[in-house]
């Protein structure tokens, strides 16, 4: 899934998509970009993963299991 497609399916859910990075620590740190679909306005994600369908897999299961 794209940025434009992932952000046509939040808008359709009321949802912001973006992405953001994060350092992934170990043996051999690095730099991890992380999908994330909730509310960008006040940065809080609901759904936060390496691929926009766990992130949209998360968000789903948190707004719907409530």
């Amino acid at each position: 899934m794209t940025m434009h497609e992932a952000e046509q399916r939040a808008h359709s859910l009321g949802l912001s998509a973006w992405m953001t990075e994060a350092i992934a620590v170990g043996q051999q740190s690095r730099t991890v970009a992380l999908m994330c679909v909730g509310f960008a306005s006040l940065d809080l994600a609901l759904g936060q993963a390496e691929t926009w369908e766990e992130a949209f897999e998360q968000a789903m299961r948190i707004i719907f299991s409530a």
